[in-house]
Parts: C-alpha cells; structure tokens; sequence
C-alpha cells in the first residue's frame, strides 16, 4: 500500500471455538438498523480486519459492533446490542475498503479533491453498492451493464447481489427501496425523491440535504456521496427535466461557497417582490434564492451589463435601479435612449441632467462626459487624491444607455464608451449599458473585461448566455425578472423587483 494503515482495535479475543474476535464500543442515541447497509462500519471492519491480520498473522473471524444506547428505552429493554460482521460472509465490504482506500490515496496524491462522506451517506443502499460497483464512472458502467445484459442501475444491482452468496440478504432491502426501471414509479414521488433515484439510475449518488423556496425557483440540496466530477452531473439536467416535469431546471455543481450540489426548479406560481429603498450607495438587485434582498454598491461595479430578449424583465430592472439612483444624494444621471421608448419617463427628473434620444446627440453628449471625466483627472491631481470618494464636492455621474447594440456598432460612440469604461470610475462616472443582443459584435472582449457587473435575463440561445457569462444558463431562465446576476464574487439567480 503506498500509504499504510496504522491504528489500534478496541479489542481482539479468541471465542469458544478459539477464532479471532474484533470488538468495538460506541455509544449512541439510537442503535444502528441490522437490515441495513452501513457503509462506515463495513470500512471500520476492513480497516480492523488487516490491522489485526498484519499484527497477528492469522485472518480475524468476525468483528462484533456493540452499541451502548444513551437514551433509556421505554419499555425498559436492555440498552446494549451487538452487530456482528462476518468477513467470510461478506465479500463486498473489501471492495468498498479498495475503493475507498484508493479514493483516500488519489486525494492525499493529489490526484483528485473528494473523499466520500461515508457515516453521512452510506446508509442508503443503492449509493453504497453503486460506489462499491463504479457505477459513477461511464466506462466502468458501461462494461458492467453490457456484462449482465441490463441498462439500468437497478436491475444490475439486483442481478450482481444474487451472485455474491452471503449479500442475498441485501437483496430484499434493495428490491423494496429501488426497484426496477420497469416499475419505477415517479409519480409518486416527491420532486427530491424524483432527483436522487433518476441520478441514482445513472450511478451518481447523492443524499437530499434540505430545500430551500424563494419568488421564482425550489432549491433543492444535495450532499455528493461519491467522489464524481460536477460535470457528470451537469450532463444529466436533460433527465431531471423529463422526471421532474419542468423546464429550465438549472445545476449548481456545486453551489457556490459549498460542498452542496444543487438544483433550481422553478415554481409553478412565482411571486414578484416589490422595489425597496437603497441602503446609501447599495441599490437592490433582486431577492434571492434565501429570500433575502441582495443589495450591491453601484460605485463598485464599476461598470454595469444588461442584457435579455424581449420580455425578460431587462427594461423593469432598468427602471427599478434609475428609481433607486434618483433617491441618492451626490448624483447626477445621464439616460440616453436611442429608441425612445424605455427612459423617456424620467426626462425632467431633478436629478437627470439630460435625456438624449437621437444617436447625433447621444454621441455628442458621450464627447462632453469624454471631456468631463479628463477635468476631473486634472483636478483629483491638482487635490492630491486618487478617487472621487475624497472630493466632496464632486458628483458621482451615472451614464445609463439602452439598447446598447444601436450604438455600439458605431465607431466614434463605441470607443467612446470604451475610453469612458476604462477610466471613468476613479473619477466617478459610472456606465449602465443594456442590450437585448448579445452577439460578439456587439458585446466585445474589450466590453466584457471593462464591465465585470453582469445582469443578464433570459437569453434566446445558449451560446449568447456563454458570451455574456461565459457558461450556458440563462437560456433557461424564466423571464419576468429572472435574472443571473454576475461580480467578481460569482454567479447567483435572483428575481428582480416589481417596480
């Protein structure tokens, strides 16, 4: 073994009929179920078994488990019992040590960043033997399902154990949890009991952890209980569509700042939360999956990128954030609306210094802030500060532009734009740029790299979802405010306001 196994048993005796006995204490709450396949205590009798085999040169019979129960029983029964494993009577429990042992030895080699939690997850069946089997691994799968002439998880399993003698037992707890694909019945199943048998089909194994509700889509949690890549389970969200009956269906493998893997659902019946105020500088993006206001400093952006087709919720957001901005001291706003459609409500504002409609104007304007932002260089130079948060008298501008791709295309007001991006915020001009097309022409490498602030709605295809935030996912967004909002923090679904 390239990493050996050092360690000590409670304790080892020879019975009556002189073989060698493991004994290990615990205590607990509750005693352990003897019909079930307890993964953590298998690995413990292997790790026993081949410490007192090399310790003492003769092969352990059995290991007894006695358990201790904390909690007095009610009907005043004793509060010991014993479960006894019998190492020729269980040959699969070496195979999972193997598995195990080699997982263990990848990631100490670092040749691989998971280790499977066995006292969390192996008490359910069909994850242990499908660990046992490699049934996460394609290849492995494949070989193993052409061997025995079957394509399902469950009917291997069931063929395999009735070939392992002494795991007959097994064979009715498996057979009673996880039938065949025959039989199998979704429809009665709730949505995280659709989730975890249609992956388990697959042999992914995973164990539903808690679901979370917020306006538009269930989050439902997983803990992995096998040492898979995230990308097996991104390749099967077209499965759990078809089992869940629902569309849109999007994988965090794994949810950010988690070991969890999680599963977007969308609601049948979304609910809309209402615009709040901005707490100063943090203007509300959305709610989030938790149902808590996800507020963002606009300074920091430092510039912004909208995007969405028709009907996504682009133009309310828009609307939303000038409502906050206009409830901020220390700013001026600047709205060009090249279609004349979107902004021109807010023309006469207090706080809207000019409203511009035709693309003359609006490239002349872009001149003007082009000039604006050099003298306010000159004058945090002449201050001896390096950004606008030290100049009290200076205003913050907010430069908002929809349907950014009218304007883009054209040379002089899109290298305007690109001048103002890369060096506006230190002085305190800020960009909000919307479009409903997100072609490359359009939206550009240069753009992409000055606007790290990404709000992006429902998108027509997956390859403009890519070029937005450089993944697919918002090609199955829901409209109507369903949005992926995107910072140097991350990526995280939230539902925009009703404003």
């Amino acid at each position: 073994m390239p990493i050996p196994l050092k360690g000590s048993a409670d304790l080892v005796y020879r019975d009556y009929k002189n073989r060698l006995i493991i004994t290990d204490y615990k205590f607990t709450s509750k005693h352990s179920d003897p019909e079930a396949i307890d993964g953590a205590k298998l690995i413990q009798s292997a790790f026993n078994y081949f410490l007192v085999y090399a310790e003492t040169g003769e092969k352990p019979y059995s290991m007894i488990f006695r358990e201790f129960k904390t909690v007095p029983n009610r009907d005043g029964s004793r509060q010991t019992k014993e479960f006894e494993i019998v190492f020729e009577d269980h040959p699969l429990l070496f195979e999972l040590f193997y598995r195990y042992y080699e997982d263990v030895t990848n990631v100490l080699l670092g040749k691989q960043v998971f280790v499977p939690n066995v006292y969390a997850m192996y008490d359910k069946e069909v994850s242990l033997l499908a660990y046992i089997h490699r049934l996460d691994q394609d290849e492995e799968r494949e070989k193993a399902f052409k061997k025995h002439k079957v394509d399902n998880i469950t009917d291997f399993l069931k063929k395999r154990i009735q070939k392992d003698g002494a795991m007959k037992k097994y064979l009715e707890t498996v057979t009673s949890k996880f039938v065949s694909a025959e039989t199998l019945n979704y429809k009665d199943m709730k949505i995280e009991e659709q989730i975890k048998m249609k992956l388990a089909e697959h042999g992914l194994a995973v164990e539903f952890d808690s679901k979370v509700q917020g306006n538009s889509v269930e989050l439902y949690r997983y803990e992995p209980s096998v040492g898979l890549k995230m990308s097996k389970i991104e390749a099967y969200v077209k499965d759990i569509e078809q089992v869940v009956q629902k569309a849109g269906i999007r994988i965090l493998a794994p949810i950010p700042n988690s070991g969890l893997i999680g599963f977007e659902v969308p609601l049948d019946e979304r609910t809309y939360p209402t615009l709040p105020a901005p707490k100063g500088f943090e203007v509300a993006i959305g709610k989030t999956v938790m149902n808590e206001t996800r507020y963002f400093d606009i300074r920091q952006s430092p510039h912004m990128l909208v995007a969405g087709s028709s009907g996504s919720g682009k133009s309310v957001f828009l609307n939303g954030l000038i409502k906050q901005l206009l409830q901020i001291p220390r700013v001026e706003l600047h709205l060009f609306d090249p279609k004349q459609v979107e902004l021109f409500q807010f023309e006469g504002e207090r706080k809207v210094v000019e409203y511009q409609s035709h693309h003359a104007s609006i490239a002349t304007s872009l001149e003007l802030l082009v000039e604006e932002m050099e003298r306010r260089y000159s004058t945090l130079k002449v201050a001896g500060v390096k950004n606008i948060d030290q100049v009290s008298n200076m205003k913050y501008k907010f430069v908002i532009i929809d349907e950014f791709a009218d304007l883009g295309m054209r040379t002089s007001v899109g290298s305007l734009i690109q001048l103002l991006a890369q060096k506006g915020r230190a002085c305190g001009i800020h960009l909000i740029i919307a479009t409903q097309r997100a072609s490359t022409k359009v939206i550009s490498g240069d753009t992409k790299t000055n606007f790290p602030t990404k709000v992006v709605f429902r998108m027509g295809k997956s390859i403009d979802s890519r070029v937005m935030i450089d993944e697919d996912g918002a090609e199955k967004l829901l409209g109507k405010g369903d949005m992926l909002f995107a910072t140097d923090a991350g990526l995280e679904r939230l539902q925009g306001f009703n404003s």
